[in-house]
């Protein structure tokens, strides 16, 4: 308010959605831990399907990406790599929940098709608000890597797509 009535709006709104966002999408972490006997693997299993779509997105995109996915918001992110997301994320998915669970393969499949849907846009939605707000990174805390919301924007909007998938399809145990 000190500022004036100028961006009053824009800026309590993004102050709301920064001290909303964080906290809201990562509980969904913690209720992925609540069942004792298999919460743990719960959790394993979001962040290896949400790293195997940034992994196989980054080495496919960076050694054969030629056509970009969303130039103006994010210029490096290709189909190519897109399509790299798609398969390491279907592969680590369809091999982690047999492993992990003693589930059918195909369950790890929908998991796995489901998270680089959501690590996808969450890459792509962190790449607007960067755009918007003029700046390449957003930390140095990890240099060359964006900063560490760069680490987060896939994992946060994966984990309640990945708590409802795997609360619908693989029973605790």
């Amino acid at each position: 308010l000190s500022d004036g009535p100028e961006a009053y709006l824009r800026d309590t709104t993004a102050g709301v959605f920064t001290a909303v966002y964080i906290p809201f999408l990562a509980s969904f972490a913690v209720l992925m831990l609540a069942p004792d006997e298999d919460g743990a693997s719960r959790v394993t299993l979001f962040i290896l399907v949400t790293v195997c779509s940034d992994l196989g997105g980054y080495l496919v995109g960076v050694l054969i990406g030629r056509h970009p996915m969303a130039p103006r918001i994010s210029p490096k992110k290709s189909w190519e790599g897109f399509a790299g997301s798609v398969i390491a994320c279907a592969a680590g998915g369809s091999l982690a929940v047999p492993y992990l669970f003693a589930e059918p393969w195909w369950k790890g499949l929908v998991i796995g098709l489901a998270a680089v849907c959501s690590a996808t846009l969450g890459d792509l939605g962190e790449s607007l608000i960067k755009r918007d707000l003029g700046i390449k990174d957003m930390s140095t805390l990890l240099p060359g890597h964006g900063g560490i919301m760069d680490r987060l924007d896939s994992l946060l909007p994966t984990v309640p797509v990945a708590w409802l998938i795997l609360t619908a399809l693989v029973p605790v145990a």
